[in-house]
């Protein structure tokens, strides 16, 4: 792996446990959206993740999107943003990663970045935030993500693709996020990596039986043994998944206004009575489960 390589932001990315219980939107992963006047659009919940059971998307899928003008996603990443977003997570004054989790620590690091090829210097540059989502990737990927997927298939059919958020609002998403937390979160992740990547797997398998609730009471039950980094993990939760879900519930009206639309973004953004969903109908809009 090089440097152009470098994991781009992603939600969902980061473990995100600790979330209020809610009835609102617990199943479906594709949703026709209506509002008098306007001709119905989807919106797809995706998981960002190459497990090998994600290779195909589904036929409903497939479909709405074939049907449809117009795709949104989160974010479209190219080699300027690519860039940009690796000058971002890397200190650029005399910190260094190790300096701020210590020898044990950074030795953890070096192991289990190793298969993505980077150096210990620029490992060492790292802010923690992007060794955290580059954790996630330190394994060989066996398919395309969705998402990946998703535009790949918009783009063989010349569907004109949009993005929700800039580079610069995926940086400010993590930079901004207290460095104390940064660092509590990364040696939590690094101490219980072999329960992540069961917890990873395990969100999938309920991210297939479209079980948005079941992704939830997984994250929930993980971060309830080990409430020492509760309050981390929600200050992270309130950034990477609530924040962005009222900016992407304001902005997608855009595309929805003009129907015939298709956005895609992390499931976890569907869930609840803060999901995007529960947003859009704030606004008059109606969500009915397709699949």
């Amino acid at each position: 792996m090089n440097r152009r390589q470098f994991a781009l932001a992603a939600a969902g990315a980061v473990a995100a446990p600790s979330w209020a219980r809610t009835e609102s939107f617990v199943r479906g992963l594709l949703w026709r959206v209506t509002k008098p006047g306007m001709p119905a659009s989807y919106v797809f919940g995706t998981i960002h993740d190459t497990d090998p059971r994600l290779a195909e998307l589904p036929p409903p899928v497939s479909a709405a999107l074939d049907r449809s003008k117009g795709l949104m996603v989160e974010f479209l990443p190219n080699a300027y943003s690519q860039e940009r977003f690796l000058e971002a997570a890397m200190f650029m004054d005399r910190q260094t990663l190790e300096g701020h989790i210590g020898a044990d620590d950074f030795a953890r690091v070096l192991e289990q970045l190793a298969p993505i090829g980077l150096d210990r210097e620029f490992v060492n540059k790292l802010k923690p935030w992007g060794v955290l989502l580059n954790l996630r990737s330190a394994r060989p990927a066996e398919s395309a993500t969705v998402d990946a997927q998703i535009v790949a298939h918009a783009r063989a059919r010349r569907i004109a693709i949009m993005q929700i958020e800039g580079v610069e609002e995926q940086i400010f998403t993590f930079d901004e996020c207290p460095l104390e937390s940064q660092i509590a979160l990364l040696r939590h992740s690094l101490a219980h990596r072999t329960e992540l990547i069961e917890l990873a797997g395990r969100t999938v398998s309920a991210y297939l039986e479209r079980d948005l609730a079941a992704i939830w009471r997984l994250r929930e039950d993980f971060i309830a043994r080990y409430p020492a980094v509760a309050a981390h993990q929600a200050v992270m939760t309130q950034r990477v998944i609530y924040d962005r879900s009222v900016v992407m519930a304001f902005r997608m009206q855009r595309e929805l206004h003009r129907g015939d639309a298709f956005v895609a973004l992390g499931a976890l953004h569907l869930y609840g009575s803060r999901g995007v969903l529960a947003l859009l109908e704030q606004d008059g809009y109606r969500a009915a489960r397709v699949f």
